[in-house]
């Protein structure tokens, strides 16, 4: 079992869940696995490809939706099975993109990547997907530290 305590207070957990359910559920909804196939011509090996690509998405997502439905994740603390960590690294990642693709669209990658010293500014749907994707690094990060 990994366990550690996130730097993130509870309350700003709390208040980016919901958010982080709905893309959650967005980024359900926009798979879309075309984009990264290689060019192939036999179109069963092309649908085999594919779903076994679901299958680890699905995994992934799995693992993502554990974490956010633990009841104890509202208030800092992250618990996973070792069996979980790759699948659950890989559902962060794509939260992260969703997050990235919606809620910060506007933003660029200098802004996100320096901190975004303007966030007051920002509209609040801006605001509360930054702190959403600040929250899933901050997970992801973690748990590489602890697997290392």
């Amino acid at each position: 079992m990994i366990e550690f305590s996130l730097q993130v207070e509870a309350r700003i957990i709390r208040a980016v869940l919901p958010e982080l359910e709905k893309l959650f559920a967005l980024s359900v909804k926009g798979e879309d696995f075309s984009e990264i196939l290689p060019d192939f011509d036999d179109p069963d090996f092309k649908e085999a490809w594919i779903e076994g690509l679901k299958h680890e998405a699905k995994d992934d997502r799995n693992a993502l939706a554990r974490l956010l439905k633990s009841p104890r994740f509202k208030y800092g603390r992250v618990e996973l099975e070792e069996s979980d960590v790759d699948d659950l690294l890989r559902g962060l990642t794509a939260i992260r993109f969703t997050i990235r693709k919606t809620s910060l669209k506007e933003v660029s990658d200098e802004e996100l990547e320096t901190g975004m010293s303007s966030i007051s500014s920002k509209h609040p749907e801006v605001q509360i997907g930054y702190f959403a994707y600040l929250l899933m690094a901050e997970v992801q990060e973690r748990l590489i530290q602890e697997i290392s």
